[in-house]
């Protein structure tokens, strides 16, 4: 991605969430004009900051029950 990034191959990377947390100040991620980086919080909005308890707590109640399919679950 480094190297499409510098021959121009992809215009441009929104980068949330790298490999190794937190990327390491050494990347070469972090001198590219083209790539905006934030600290893996992309997902973060007012709408999730809103449900994440309602979420937790449905989850808590369908894990105590042996449920295995949770509420919002990413597979």
């Amino acid at each position: 991605m480094i190297e499409a990034l510098r021959k121009g191959s992809i215009a441009g990377a929104a980068v949330d969430v790298t490999v190794d947390e937190p990327l390491s100040s050494a990347s070469p991620i972090w001198d590219l004009s083209n790539v905006f980086i934030t600290p893996h919080t992309a997902g973060e909005t007012r709408r999730y900051e809103d449900n994440v308890l309602d979420i937790l707590l449905v989850n808590l109640q369908q894990l105590w029950r042996g449920e295995a399919m949770l509420h919002n679950q990413i597979i």
